[in-house]
């Protein structure tokens, strides 16, 4: 039930100018090395709660104690590989965001700020990666962030809305495509209201 929750109301829909809902959506990406869908969303609120609901400046500023007591039930949340990762990455979206403006406008940059639509019929057509997010990988990389590679990023991508992954016959898919233009339209709009007058 929490999965299809996720699915019906979350995944896909396009996060824009939402640094925290995106950083959060990268580390879940991440996460999925270790855990699937459901348990990450089973401790959803334990990973808010550890990580300071995702904000990247307080998590740039965790100690190696701090790091190592971030446990549910006594074990770690993830690996130390992952929870050193996400330090660095919440260090790199700061980064970002002074050359970007925000972690949103680097994320979306990529696909021009329009979603990306691959319109799949069957499951087994949706790939794991693609060549836009082995690309997207190794920006970020560059950029000194860690742990994401091809298929984290296609992860990322498709939760945080910025490819819409839905089958065509899902109901999402159309939902998440008009959600997308309304957005698109309201985005055009501002530019035109920002337009020097004649």
């Amino acid at each position: 039930p929490i999965y299809v929750l996720f699915h019906d109301e979350e995944w896909g829909v396009p996060v824009r100018d939402d640094d925290k809902k995106l950083f959060e959506l990268l580390v879940f990406s991440q996460a999925l090395a270790e855990l699937s869908w459901p348990s990450i969303l089973l401790k959803r609120n334990d990973f808010r709660k550890l990580f300071e609901e995702f904000d990247p400046l307080a998590i740039s500023q965790f100690t190696e104690k701090r790091l190592m007591s971030l446990r549910v039930n006594g074990c770690l949340i993830l690996s130390e590989q992952k929870l050193r990762a996400i330090v660095e990455n919440a260090k790199s979206v700061l980064k970002v965001k002074q050359e970007f403006g925000s972690f949103s406008n680097y994320c979306w940059r990529f696909v021009n700020h329009e979603p990306l639509r691959n319109g799949y019929r069957y499951g087994r057509q949706v790939p794991v990666k693609s060549p836009k997010a082995e690309y997207i990988s190794k920006d970020m990389m560059q950029r000194g962030f860690r742990c994401v590679g091809p298929t984290v990023i296609y992860s990322f991508l498709q939760a945080s809305g910025i490819v819409n992954d839905h089958l065509t016959a899902c109901f999402r898919y159309q939902e998440c495509n008009a959600e997308a233009e309304k957005e698109l339209r309201g985005l055009e709009m501002d530019s035109e209201l920002d337009l020097p007058s004649p």
